[in-house]
């Protein structure tokens, strides 16, 4: 009776604590309040994000215009150049490319001056001796119809700033490292798709780009997004960011909502890269709740930190990243830690799994729970392969224990491991889908 009993305590520890981690697992670290950086990043955020910054009205056009020329002034104070690309679309221009996007949307007469509508990207370059190779971070500058746009995306405009200030006079860079401020990303992401248009020979040079979002104002910043085949940058944001959070089951998710970023038109034009954003605190977006008071701190330094943290890695490793990589099925595991893997490699250890299960099945004994398990990892290798891991994973736990039959505190031991592991997997899934359900 008390081996029972011990068993159900153990087992109420490890459902508690696999929660508790499964929840931390998307929480930003701790910011760094002492951090000159981060602190200049919190003041650029503060003094650009009181009001809306648009072309919709005539306030939020010279509220747009002051932040550029901060953003600029902040540039030239490091001794860089501030490249202006001018975008002009006529409306039926802007029509085509909202079409591309969006279908059958139009654009408030409010954003054109007369026929024509204006926008302006900032492009910054830091060159590479000896490469031609490069790494661009990109994030919008201007804000939504009534919000001031704090944490979409003043921050992650804030924290590239102090991404570039690292390295605006370093010396032997072993990538080109551009930073590219787009306009016009909250009206159908124009500008970024201008600036494709008028780059088409910078996208063959790109190894990675990184874009930054925000659908929310607080949480850990994730990767749902990423361009085929992305294993190798995969591993290199892994290895650079600080606590890496990302699904790749984000993905099939994000294309059936009603949503877009600028990297929807880097994705159609073939622009390897990553999409990250944060999505806890979706109440405030596209609010006037995106305010710098709402602004979750931590948050702000995720940001700062993911990007920096990228940044001096391309600054000191060449990344060669190849033109065909491997498609990846990633999630977290432990805060602070992710799985990167193969689609073959997460192909075959479902197949591993579902073999020993049906075997212990067919030849030992019949299980329910095993039986349910199994249909439905064979269910998600077929139909969702990027979401298998939340029941391969568990299945090959849970089938080891069977076979334990011998050895009771092992197979005891097992159990307990399969229901931590699945509330691993199962649990920051479950935090991120509710975020989510907030925003939309």
């Amino acid at each position: 009776m008390y081996k029972r009993t011990i068993f159900r305590l153990v087992l109420a520890i490890a459902i508690a604590i696999g929660i508790i981690l499964g929840v931390w697992q998307m929480r930003p670290p701790a910011a760094n309040e002492d951090c000159p950086h981060f602190q200049r990043m919190m003041y650029n955020i503060e003094r650009w994000s009181p009001r809306p910054r648009h072309g919709g009205t005539d306030a939020a056009r010279a509220e747009i215009a002051r932040v550029r020329a901060g953003i600029i002034a902040e540039i030239e104070e490091m001794g860089l150049e501030a490249i202006i690309h001018e975008v002009v679309y006529t409306r039926d221009e802007v029509a085509a490319a909202r079409q591309l996007l969006a279908g059958r949307r139009t654009i408030n007469d409010r954003y054109f001056r007369g026929d024509r509508l204006y926008l302006q990207n900032i492009l910054v370059r830091l060159e590479a001796a000896e490469s031609d190779r490069v790494v661009i971070f990109v994030a919008h500058y201007d804000s939504a119809l009534n919000s001031p746009g704090a944490a979409d995306a003043m921050t992650p405009v804030a924290a590239m700033l102090e991404a570039m200030r690292v390295h605006a006079s370093s010396q032997n860079l072993a990538n080109n490292i551009y930073f590219l401020f787009t306009d016009g990303e909250e009206i159908g992401a124009l500008g970024a798709l201008a600036f494709i248009r008028d780059h088409p020979e910078l996208g063959e040079r790109i190894d990675m780009l990184v874009n930054l979002e925000a659908q929310g104002n607080s949480g850990g910043l994730i990767l749902f997004e990423t361009t085929p085949e992305p294993s190798a940058m995969l591993n290199v944001w892994r290895r650079a960011a600080v606590r890496p959070i990302g699904f790749s089951l984000g993905q099939p998710v994000y294309e059936q909502l009603n949503t877009f970023t600028d990297f929807n038109f880097f994705l159609r034009y073939n622009w390897r890269g990553v999409n990250l954003a944060i999505i806890e605190g979706g109440r405030h977006y596209h609010t006037p709740g995106d305010n710098f008071a709402n602004l979750d701190r931590n948050t702000a330094h995720h940001f700062l930190t993911t990007a920096m943290g990228l940044a001096n890695y391309a600054a000191a490793n060449p990344l060669n990243i190849p033109e065909s990589s491997h498609s990846a099925v990633f999630f977290p595991l432990l805060p602070g830690n992710m799985v990167i893997m193969s689609h073959l490699a997460a192909y075959i250890l479902s197949m591993l799994a579902c073999a020993a299960a049906l075997v212990y099945i067919i030849f030992k004994r019949r299980s329910v729970i095993l039986m349910i398990l199994t249909a439905l990892t064979i269910l998600a290798t077929i139909f969702l392969h990027e979401a298998s891991y939340l029941f391969w994973l568990p299945l090959i736990i849970i089938t080891s224990s069977c076979f334990l039959e011998k050895w009771p505190i092992a197979r005891r031991g097992a159990q307990i491991l399969t229901v931590f592991v699945a509330l691993l997997l199962w649990t920051p899934l479950i935090f991120a889908v509710g975020a989510l359900y907030m925003i939309w």
